[in-house]
């Protein structure tokens, strides 16, 4: 069986292994912003148990690699720098453009609802604004400002990319907070239908951001600085 060579970076185990991505995250591993650390330490600072851990990092990458046929299963290292943008920006700045409103539109809703029974909502409510808030700035400095010099392979870039490496880190300490208040998106027992909803939503969101910044942090900007 292949093994999960620990000493690596956790974010280079990824762009190696994207199968990994759902045993990190199931084990509440951070593979983005704390991409720089070795899987060692990594999984000792985030996870509890790490010879579980490693037992379905070593099953996940032994079953992809039995089944790595398709071509549609390339690594990101493989993709252009152009490629690496295009597939940023279609699957994950248009995904946040479309839920960011939505959730903010759904999370007022329950809390107007369920604050008197479940006050922590008001400091989800809020972390969450800020969130969107700090994000839909970096949206707009990645496709203005950055994109286009990285996509012409540009030089004088790293300070530009520094500063969002270090909004990336503001985000992700933001998604391990809502993360936290929400007790992992454990719902309550009087949870209505919107409620659950955003929930869920949050849930992907924290997925879906983890992704994003892996593929930046790790691939896209390491070309660059």
């Amino acid at each position: 069986m292949k093994r999960l060579n620990i000493e690596q970076t956790i974010g280079d185990s990824v762009t190696l292994h994207p199968e990994l991505v759902k045993v990190y995250m199931d084990f509440g591993v951070d593979f983005c912003c704390g991409g720089d650390r070795t899987v060692k330490e990594a999984i000792e600072k985030d996870a509890h148990d790490m010879d579980a851990l490693l037992l379905e990092a070593d099953k996940a990458i032994e079953h992809a690699t039995a089944f790595a046929v398709d071509a549609s299963h390339k690594k990101l290292s493989d993709f252009t720098t152009s490629q690496l943008i295009d597939r940023i920006l279609t699957e994950h700045h248009t995904y946040l453009k479309s839920e960011l409103p939505i959730i903010s539109e759904l999370m007022f809703k329950i809390l107007m609802v369920h604050s008197n029974r479940h006050p922590e909502l008001f400091e989800i409510h809020k972390l969450f604004g800020g969130l969107k808030t700090e994000l839909e700035g970096h949206l707009v400095k990645e496709e203005v400002q950055l994109f286009p010099k990285l996509r012409t392979n540009e030089a004088n870039c790293q300070a530009l990319i520094k500063e969002l490496e270090a909004e990336h880190d503001v985000a992700g300490d933001a998604l391990h907070e809502l993360t936290d208040l929400t007790n992992h998106f454990k719902l309550p027992a009087d949870a209505c239908t919107t409620y659950h909803m955003v929930y869920e939503k949050l849930k992907a969101l924290v997925a879906d951001m983890y992704m994003h910044v892996h593929t930046e942090n790790n691939v896209l900007f390491k070309r660059f600085i």
